[in-house]
Order: structure tokens, then C-alpha cells, then sequence
């Protein structure tokens, strides 16, 4: 127990330094009080999490919370980005009733769901005349039907009821809600803010994570009691950072998508400089995860939103400038030699690594291949899967596509990547039209696509079944299809560019004139 109040007072402190940064940074576009509510709310959660001693009861008092502290909060959806990394990933079984053995398998991030935004569907629909999204909706929609019909193949009907459950608590609330929302730049401006602040105060986890080499968040884990497994990994000599995700790779998934939407809530700013030390912040937390997949999705999304901006050209060879030297000075520094190691492509370290998912790849494709419509429900059991069996036991696929295509064919996989891709578009085709309302609004624009765009590729190299990886995932299409659906209704509220507004001024008539006598026409002639 001592070890989690040493863990709670530093997760603490850092919590509240990241609080304190965005109430200077950000203090232009979200009110002061508002930061004050979600900072309490926020160490509130942490304390829950840290000190609760039974799993259940924190379950309940984190709702419990979560309305009372919510109450006055106008903005939902906002809490909801607020808190969902708040509480480890840990997870129990709840148990059965009437029969059934084991109900459901819950996170404390479906309980924020269930009491943050389910109540939202409900709600009347303010986009009524807004056009994109609809090839979107229907992939959705359809990847939905099918992951349900699939869910009762070759299993019992309580298992099947168990997974619909779980991938709607996972799914269907966050697209829906927040790809339903009329977003506003106020709107955007909360929303944003309430995912970037908790993302800094996780950076500063993940860099006392290394330095300290001890995982903070455990101990609130051990002090529920839940049997998860909690490990210790390194990679060259560094121990890889998690902070309450429990999974290196999809934390740095999650501050990537940060790193992507930083420099969109700095254009908000009139003075921008103290507000982008969250961009390095951001970095730092990604670096210290030692995630080679993050690394390129961070570095694919940071690029991609600096090459969708107006001066795309300059501030791209800017940035190429600002990348040599950074790698300059890496290079002169104590641990140049093993961060270039590590690079991808570049470095030697943990090959085995990248050949086991390029074998993962291989045997996974021609398993899918037997099955290709709509996938198996025993593809591990095959001799070829089981080539792939590792040292803990397990076959771990790594790899969100292959596996939606070994449990759902290529319709599935189809259906899904084209929720994801159709999602990106809609995003980046509202960029243009979204300058002529606000930069500010284009910029948000930019970062949700260039955050979707990388999390796509990350998920090429992790499984989204692992922490809030779904959750996140379908919020971001959601945000995309939201903010294009919202600029083509600002793109029609707006009233019609005059291109010339001088108008002539009338020339005045000329005056009425009496006809001449006779003895004087000849001179008028001249």
C-alpha cells in the first residue's frame, strides 16, 4: 500500500504540472474555470483509482463521480476525452447470473461510456442538411451487423451475447456520438484541450517511468486485486514506458494522436510559442515508449498535418531542416547510438521483432485465404497459426488488419478499413472550404486527419484489442466525419462573397432644353 501512495503522490504532481502548463498555454481558448473543474475531476479519478482497494467499488465510485463532478459540465462529450486514460486498463469479468458463468468483461473506460455517452444517442440530431460522411456511416454500419451475425458463429449464444455487448460498449457510442455532433471551433477547442492536457501529464509518467524505472500505475492495479499481468520490459537497457495503458505500443498510439492534435489547439492562440512546448512534451512521452510502430505513425501524422497547412512547401522543407538537425545533435548526444539503433529500417536492435511480424503476415494471409469472405472462428487452431506458437505460449497477432480478416474475411476487413479510409477523406476534403470560415477550423481539420492517418498505420503493428485502441480509433472517425459534416453546414450559413461592391453611382439626366429659334440652328450644327 506505501508503494501506491509514492506512486499516487508522483502521478499526482505531475498530473497537477500539466494542469498548471495548459492553464497558461491554453488559457485564451479555454476558460480558466472549466480547466479548474477538469483538473479536479482529474485528480479525483486518480486518487479513486490509486487508493480503492476492490475493483467493483471503484467502478461504482468512478460513476459515481463522474455524474456528480459532470453535472454542471455543458460539453459531455469533453469528460469523456477527459477521463478515459485516466484509470489503468485492467479489466474483470463481471459475474454471471441466471445461468450464465461470466457476463461481460469490463474496463472502467466502458463504464465512462456507459454513464457519459450513452445518454447522448438519444439526443436530436443537430446536422440535419450536412453532407460527407454517408459512405462512412454505412461501413460502419455494416462492419457493425456483420461483427454482431459473427459473434454467434460456432459458439454458444451467452458468448455471442458477450461480444455484441463489448464491441458496442467499445464502438457504436463513440462514432455515433461524436461523429453527430455540430462541431464549433468552441466545441473543437474543449474537445481537443480535454484529450491533449491528460496526454502531457502521461508524458511526464512515461519520462519518470524510464528515469525511475518503475511502472507507476501498478500499484492501483495490485491494490484492486485483479489478475492481469503487469511486466517489465526493456529495450536496450531502457525500460519502455506504459503509464496506465499497460501496453507500449498503444500508449504510444495514444500520444501520437496528441502529438498530431498540438499544433492545431496552439493556432487558437494569439502568442502560439509557450502553447507548442507541447508538441516536444509530447514527443518526449512518445520517445520514451521505445514503440518503433508509434515512432513512424508520430512522425507520419506530425508530417502530414505541416503538409495540408497553406504554406505546405516552406513549412515542410522547414521541417526537414529542423529533422536533420535534431538528428544532428542526437548523434553528438550520450544516447545517440541507441536511439539510432532503434530506429526502424536503420538500427539492428530486436530484429526478431520485425521478422516475426513479417512471418506473422505471411502464414496470417494464407490462413485467410481458406476462409475468404467472412473468416473462421478456429483459424488459431490451424497447424500454420500454430507455427507461429511463442515462448509465453501465445500467438500474438500484432497486426489489426490481418486479424479482422482471419475473424471477418475481407468483407470485414473491407467494410472496416473502408470506415477508416472514407473517414480520412471526408477530413481532408474539408480542409480547403474550412479556411474560408476559420484557419482555426481548418487546423482542426488537419490534426484529426493527420491523428486518424496515424493511427492507421500503427495499427498495422499492434491489435485493437488491447487497451482503448478501438475507442480511440472510432472516435477519431467519428471527429472527421463531425468537423466535415459541420464546415459544409458553416460552408452554407455563410453569406455570399461580393467579389466588386462598388456600384456606379446614376448619372443624372440631362436637363430638359428648349427648342432653338431658327436664326440660331445653324450655329447648333457646328
Amino acid at each position: 500500500m506505501f508503494e501506491s501512495f509514492k506512486a499516487l503522490f508522483v502521478v499526482g504532481v505531475l498530473s497537477f504540472g500539466a494542469f498548471a502548463y495548459a492553464r497558461i498555454a491554453f488559457s485564451e481558448i479555454v476558460p480558466a474555470a472549466t480547466l479548474n473543474r477538469w483538473r479536479n475531476l482529474y485528480l479525483a479519478v486518480t486518487v479513486i483509482a490509486f487508493l480503492t482497494p476492490n475493483y467493483w467499488l471503484m467502478l461504482f465510485v468512478l460513476a459515481g463521480v463522474t455524474l456528480i463532478f459532470g453535472a454542471g459540465e455543458k460539453f459531455k462529450p469533453a469528460l469523456y476525452l477527459l477521463l478515459i486514460f485516466a484509470v489503468p486498463a485492467a479489466s474483470r469479468v463481471v459475474p454471471g447470473f441466471g445461468g450464465i458463468n461470466n457476463f461481460l468483461e469490463l474496463y472502467p473506460f466502458n463504464v465512462l461510456a456507459i454513464v457519459l455517452l450513452f445518454p447522448l444517442l438519444f439526443r436530436p440530431d443537430d446536422l440535419k442538411g450536412a453532407r460527407g460522411g454517408r459512405i462512412t456511416d454505412l461501413a460502419f454500419t455494416g462492419y457493425t451487423l456483420l461483427y454482431i451475425l459473427l459473434a454467434f458463429r460456432d459458439t454458444t449464444f451467452t458468448d455471442g451475447i458477450r461480444q455484441s455487448a463489448s464491441f458496442i460498449l467499445t464502438a457504436i457510442p463513440q462514432y455515433l456520438v461524436f461523429s453527430r455532433i455540430r462541431w464549433t471551433v468552441e466545441k473543437l477547442r474543449l474537445a481537443t484541450a480535454a484529450l491533449v492536457i491528460p496526454l502531457l501529464a502521461l508524458s511526464g509518467v512515461a519520462a519518470a517511468e524510464v528515469v525511475l524505472s518503475w511502472h507507476l500505475y501498478n500499484g492501483a492495479v495490485e491494490t484492486w486485486g485483479v489478475d492481469t499481468t503487469l511486466r517489465y520490459v526493456e529495450r536496450s537497457g531502457f525500460l519502455r514506458a506504459y503509464g496506465s495503458i499497460f501496453g507500449p505500443i498503444a500508449f504510444g498510439l495514444f500520444l501520437l494522436v496528441g502529438l498530431a492534435l498540438a499544433p492545431a489547439l496552439a493556432m487558437g492562440m494569439t502568442k502560439r510559442r509557450l502553447a507548442y512546448f507541447s508538441i516536444p512534451a509530447l514527443g518526449a512521452g512518445l520517445l520514451a515508449t521505445f514503440s518503433r510502430g508509434p515512432w513512424i505513425g508520430g512522425a507520419l501524422a506530425f508530417t502530414a498535418y505541416i503538409a495540408t497547412t497553406r504554406r505546405s512547401l516552406s513549412n515542410l522543407m522547414r521541417l526537414t531542416v529542423a529533422g536533420i538537425a535534431g538528428l544532428v545533435v542526437l548523434s553528438v548526444s550520450p544516447f545517440g547510438d541507441t536511439i539510432i539503433n532503434l530506429l526502424p529500417f536503420i538500427g539492428d536492435v530486436e530484429e526478431n521483432t520485425i521478422d516475426y511480424r513479417q512471418r506473422l503476415f505471411e502464414v496470417g494471409m494464407e490462413v485467410a485465404m481458406r476462409n475468404p469472405f467472412f473468416g473462421s472462428e478456429n483459424y488459431l487452431e490451424t497447424d500454420a497459426m500454430q507455427s507461429l506458437l511463442q515462448g509465453q505460449g501465445i500467438i500474438d497477432i500484432v497486426n489489426t488488419y490481418l486479424r479482422i480478416a482471419l475473424d471477418s474475411g475481407f468483407v470485414g476487413l473491407g467494410l472496416y478499413a473502408g470506415a477508416m479510409v472514407f473517414a480520412l477523406l471526408a477530413a481532408l476534403g474539408a480542409i480547403r472550404p474550412a479556411r474560408a470560415v476559420s484557419a482555426e477550423l481548418a487546423a482542426y481539420c488537419q490534426g484529426y486527419f493527420a491523428a486518424l492517418l496515424g493511427v492507421s498505420v500503427v495499427l498495422a503493428t499492434t491489435s485493437n484489442n488491447i487497451a482503448q485502441v478501438q475507442e480511440v480509433t472510432w472516435v477519431l472517425c467519428g471527429m472527421c466525419i463531425g468537423v466535415a459534416r459541420a464546415v459544409s453546414l458553416e460552408r452554407k450559413g455563410a453569406p455570399a462573397v461580393i467579389e466588386n461592391t462598388e456600384v456606379p453611382e446614376p448619372r443624372e439626366a440631362p436637363a430638359p432644353t428648349r427648342p432653338l429659334p431658327p436664326h440660331l440652328k445653324q450655329y447648333a450644327r457646328r
